[in-house]
């Protein structure tokens, strides 16, 4: 990341994707980007558990911190996962609102999902 930083500055955004296999890593990127006075937004695509148990977070000086949960599709009669393409779309939509969380697809009810 020190490199990254050297050749391009300081960041404004950043959209992670961070699997339970590094529960660490936000942190680390966090913490990495926190030494820029001004804010920069980190985006952090989380799945549908996120809805029922959100992940913790730290709060970290100038990072505004938003939540993009990955839902999924009401094809009656059954529910399938969120395309490539939706939720490419869907963050991307996410970045424009800027919300402090936003849902790609549905959560509701959770009894729906696909495979349950």
């Amino acid at each position: 990341m020190s490199q990254l930083r050297s050749e391009r500055g300081p960041i404004d955004v950043a959209v992670t994707w961070i699997h339970n296999t590094a529960p660490e890593a936000l942190s680390v990127i966090q913490h990495e980007f926190a030494y820029q006075a001004e804010e920069w937004r980190l985006y952090h695509v989380c799945g549908s558990r996120a809805w029922i148990k959100p992940p913790f977070v730290e709060e970290v000086d100038s990072c505004l911190y938003r939540r993009i949960i990955l839902g999924f599709v009401w094809e009656e009669p059954v529910a399938r996962w969120l395309t490539n393409d939706e939720i490419a779309c869907g963050v991307i939509r996410a970045i424009e609102t800027d919300q402090p969380q936003s849902i790609i697809g549905e959560v509701e009810p959770w009894e729906r999902r696909p495979g349950y």
